[in-house]
């Protein structure tokens, strides 16, 4: 199957690289405050031992570009944060599990996709929509939880993530976008909720160790759903 390449919307990455007015932390996060609430931008350098929740006594509440920021192993997301932004976590290079907790109520694209030692990631119920590709190409990725009050599985949600082995997709899901587990060759097995309205293009697709679940009735299931 031919790689797509999903290009960052325009307003995200406006957003993403306007650092003209950051200001820096002694271990390296840029950051800017508004209304007494500050927004991490990003990462410099350094060696910082954990993400802070809190800087200049503000609450930390919106996360952005750290996919250089050196994490390892166990990584704890602050409970003051309620926004990953785009691409916020990707291409890490060793951090196995992100714990998220309850307070975040918005997780954007790509958010942790690429991370080539992820194993393990919780999407807790505060959250009722993920971004596209949120953990695809993850090849370590063996578990994942998905929000309870989940409405739509995005596209490119976990495609290339070969090492996971089974997914639970929560009942309040009604849609499930192209390529959402697409190349996913070690998903044995799955069961669809019955309220599922619609599976898209290839989502399935390159899941060779799949057993072809049993529909629900009504479901509108796209001709190359599971198949290339």
């Amino acid at each position: 199957m031919k790689k797509i390449t999903i290009p960052m919307p325009k307003k995200l990455r406006e957003r993403v690289d306007n650092y003209t007015n950051c200001l820096l932390t002694p271990d390296g996060f840029k950051y800017l405050i508004e209304e007494n609430e500050v927004y991490i931008k990003g990462f410099k350098k350094g060696n910082p031992t954990e993400i802070p929740a809190y800087i200049e006594n503000m609450p930390v509440v919106y996360l952005a570009g750290l996919h250089h920021l050196p994490l390892s192993g166990e990584v704890r997301i602050p409970d003051t944060v309620r926004e990953l932004e785009w691409a916020v976590f990707n291409v890490q290079e060793s951090a196995t599990k992100f714990i998220i907790p309850e307070s975040i109520i918005r997780i954007d694209e790509h958010a942790f996709a690429w991370c080539k030692s992820l194993e393990e990631i919780l999407f807790p119920d505060s959250v009722t929509e993920l971004g596209i590709g949120t953990v695809m190409s993850c090849k370590k990725l063996k578990s994942v939880h998905l929000p309870a009050n989940l409405f739509s599985i995005p596209g490119y949600f976990a495609s290339g993530c070969t090492a996971l082995e089974e997914i639970f997709i929560p009942a309040h899901v009604a849609r499930i976008e192209e390529m959402a587990f697409n190349d996913c060759s070690a998903l044995k097995q799955i069961q669809l909720p019955d309220n599922l309205k619609y599976i898209g293009k290839y989502a399935f697709a390159g899941c060779t160790s799949l057993k072809l679940p049993v529909i629900p009735e009504g479901c509108e299931v796209h001709p190359k759903a599971f198949h290339d």
